[in-house]
């Protein structure tokens, strides 16, 4: 690093307090907007002589439940010692100071290489993820960093901050702990964004709608279950895929509101084709912020009862991530939804995390093999011994295996050799709407088609 500046540090509190780190003196000021103008004044000298810069902000997204609890007077405190601690942890010729009410925002102005952001980055959270104590109180701060470079050298404060903001928000979307801003995820943001606001409407309007892929039970030939699928088909941007759908939800309250519009829905499609004499149950897909909805157990309840379809006919699909996430009220919702009588399964086994101490813990009743290894499992031994090792597994904990992918009759005979209990995919049939999904069903039940017994 080469240079010297002057480090401002400032809490917001009214009045928010500057730190000068030259003197160790505390002297009051009206704003953070302080901190703005001399981050601005040192970024313009920054570009002007041709150095490195870069903006990294800190979301600590574990104060705001703080402040219920501790009151605003002693979080502003406690975010104090904490952009104190950032200070010690950046060089002398860095500043940082609030950008939000739990947020900490740095200007690293004197960087060797763009590189040096990202090992910044690092440090910061290596600080932050440690214990912390305040008052003899043990904080969790749970932060999150997005990290914003000026590659340009030309880019100024607000700029830098947006992208590092945008950053800091697809951080917080995948999960991530530090994210680098990238230039194409900012349309994307906006396209989320554009999604998000006409969402509301669609689910109002009708213009959302559930398609059904049959999962065949093995043993009988018959299809026990049906898995809803939402489909988008927008009227000028066509079809959203459903991750993309979800994607823009998830994190809002439309996230609750669109998972009972596909419970309700589901629930009314169910009981109409079990009227026509269609033995199957439903599987319904829930997202990992589902899990952490404290009214979702209550409201899905409701939606059984009005519907009157039986708890037992109903599986509650989770991702293996969302599902192996280490949260105590996750775990509390799983254990309320099976004691109303759910089925749980464990949605794209073999793509997460799984630990075997976790998973003796969850109270599921079936596991889903993904894709990915059942697709190429006659070409690829590898694929093939993973499979079995999953069903005999799974078999071990009681669990039914449903693997997902099947697209051939091949495959299909493969995993009745192998005990499999159920198949899903295109060899079975894609996702048919209701009327579709009633005839099928119903022609296997005749026993018209012997090709799966």
């Amino acid at each position: 690093m080469s240079g010297t500046c002057r480090l401002v540090l400032m809490v917001l509190t009214p009045p928010a307090i500057i730190y000068d780190a030259t003197v160790n003196v505390a002297m009051p000021i009206q704003s953070y907007q302080n901190f703005l103008q001399t981050a601005s004044r040192i970024l313009l000298d920054a570009n002007s002589a041709h150095r490195h810069s870069a903006v990294i902000i800190i979301n600590l997204e574990g104060l705001p439940d703080l402040d219920g609890i501790l009151g605003y007077t002693e979080v502003d405190e406690i975010l104090g010692k904490l952009i104190q601690q950032t200070h010690d942890a950046l060089n002398a010729a860095d500043i940082a100071g609030p950008s939000g009410r739990h947020q900490i925002c740095c200007l690293l102005s004197d960087l060797l290489t763009t590189n040096h952001a990202i090992l910044a980055a690092h440090k910061i959270m290596r600080v932050f993820t440690q214990t912390h104590r305040f008052n003899h109180r043990r904080v969790s701060l749970l932060p999150r960093i997005g990290v914003a470079l000026n590659t340009s050298q030309k880019d100024d404060l607000r700029t830098l901050m947006s992208n590092a903001s945008t950053a800091l928000h697809h951080a917080k979307r995948s999960r991530e702990s530090i994210r680098l801003y990238d230039e194409n995820e900012k349309d994307s943001l906006l396209s989320s964004m554009d999604i998000w606001s006409e969402l509301d409407r669609a689910i109002d309007t009708g213009e959302l709608q559930l398609v059904y892929q049959p999962q065949l039970w093995i043993d009988t030939g018959k299809i026990r279950s049906a898995e809803a699928l939402l489909r988008w088909n927008h009227p000028s941007r066509g079809f959203i895929p459903p991750d993309k759908l979800i994607h823009a939800a998830e994190g809002t309250e439309l996230m609750t509101k669109l998972t009972l519009w596909v419970f309700n829905t589901a629930l009314r499609q169910c009981q109409e084709y079990r009227k026509t004499g269609l033995d199957t149950g439903v599987s319904i897909n829930l997202s990992a912020g589902d899990l952490n909805d404290a009214e979702l157990v209550e409201l899905i309840e409701q939606a059984v009862n009005i519907w009157n379809i039986p708890p037992g006919e109903i599986m509650i699909e989770l991702t293996e991530t969302a599902i192996m996430e280490d949260q105590s009220n996750s775990l509390e919702t799983l254990h309320a939804l099976k004691n109303i009588g759910f089925r749980l399964a464990m949605d794209d086994f073999g793509t997460g995390y799984s630990s075997m101490e976790r998973l003796l813990l969850l109270p599921l009743d079936e596991i889903k093999i993904d894709k990915t290894f059942v697709t190429d499992m006659l070409s690829r031994p590898a694929h093939e011994r993973i499979v079995s090792s999953m069903i005999s597994i799974g078999h071990q904990l009681n669990l039914d295996i449903i693997a997902e992918g099947v697209e051939n009759l091949t495959t299909y005979r493969h995993l009745r050799t192998l005990r499999c209990d159920a198949v899903q995919g295109f060899f079975v049939g894609n996702g048919m709407a209701m009327p579709e999904l009633i005839k099928f069903g119903l022609r296997l039940k005749a026993d018209e088609d012997a090709v799966f017994r």
